[in-house]
């Protein structure tokens, strides 16, 4: 069993110092309720006397790792969505919001204790809340509340625009330059989803899953060779997935390379699925265009076929179907 230590200090009324393991903390109430800070940050503790039920909230939980099942559904959803919770260039300030909470709650407990101590606290919280929300990181916190209103309306334009003035008023929040990347692409402006994409992961190089996407965005634009080089470098187990399989076929045929394509797609499914998802009907879609340029029609119409069977109008099937069978649709 290992040894605990927690001795609490009077040192004045209503005011103990807190010593334990963890370290030094700090509180001011009475029998009751009693506001403090101490190693786990600032918190509030309430409890019966004479029974010894107690309960303590912390103001800033602490994170806790995710098991791995909800970390690779986490990924997943970044493919296609926005993360929507405060940029950690801004959300260290989160603490010292704490202990202002807890200075005005000690300054409450002061207008009952000696009230002109608890007045100059109050006004001295006031002031200083003031002056924090009219700093550039105050004004970018506020910019970023803005933004993520109009991302949960889904009003992708304001949006964007909130964003762009959190990095105007703190230009080193990089992190947010992922969903400024994910914003312009969805307003169809690649080329500036690019360069946002960069910026970036010049902060966040790991990043596999904003790689894909960054990779994805290069092939909108034609920069094909650019893009290859991103794909290739993603982890191993990543580039098994179907989404990368395509991207990378994608990029070769856009270079009008169908033999590496191929090779690419020959990677992919050797099954056929029950249902068609998009990523499938795109992986049908590249192999019967693969197919077509190395000049093996029947093998195109096959491919061609199956996605109509499930989508008429996907693409330009009906067309390729056309073109490589007249007889079609007669």
């Amino acid at each position: 069993m290992g040894w605990r230590f927690r001795k609490s200090i009077k040192i004045a009324k209503g005011v103990r110092l807190n010593l334990s393991k963890r370290g030094l903390g700090v509180s001011v109430g009475g029998k009751g309720f009693r506001v403090g800070i101490g190693p786990r940050g600032a918190y509030t503790s309430a409890s019966i006397p004479g029974t010894g039920l107690y309960s303590i909230n912390y103001f800033e939980k602490r994170k806790k790792d995710l098991p791995k099942a909800a970390q690779m559904a986490s990924v997943q959803s970044e493919i296609e969505g926005y993360n929507a919770d405060m940029p950690p260039e801004l959300a260290g300030g989160s603490t010292s919001t704490a202990l202002g909470c807890l200075w005005f709650l000690i300054s409450v407990i002061f207008l009952f204790i000696w009230w002109p101590l608890g007045v100059a606290g109050i006004v001295s919280q006031i002031a200083w809340s003031a002056k924090s929300f009219n700093s550039p990181t105050g004004k970018a916190k506020n910019y970023f509340l803005q933004g993520k209103m109009a991302l949960q309306k889904g009003e992708w334009q304001p949006a964007l625009e909130a964003f762009l003035k959190v990095l105007e008023a703190k230009p080193e929040v990089n992190s947010l330059c992922r969903e400024v990347a994910f914003l312009y692409r969805r307003l169809d402006n690649p080329e500036e989803a690019v360069k946002y994409f960069e910026k970036y992961l010049a902060s966040y190089p790991e990043d596999a899953v904003t790689k894909l996407n960054y990779a994805v965005t290069l092939g909108s634009v034609r920069q094909y060779q650019k893009a290859i080089e991103v794909l290739q470098g993603l982890p191993p187990e990543m580039k098994q997935e179907l989404v990368v399989i395509n991207a990378l076929a994608s990029a070769f045929l856009g270079l009008n390379k169908p033999e590496l394509a191929l090779e690419v797609l020959e990677k992919g499914p050797v099954r056929s699925r029950k249902s068609m998802d998009e990523q499938m009907k795109l992986f049908r879609y590249l192999l019967g265009l693969t197919y077509k340029q190395l000049g093996e029609t029947e093998k195109a119409l096959k491919q061609f076929y199956k996605i109509y069977a499930e989508d008429t109008d996907y693409e330009d099937v009906r067309d390729l179907l056309k073109e490589l069978n007249p007889s079609f649709g007669e």
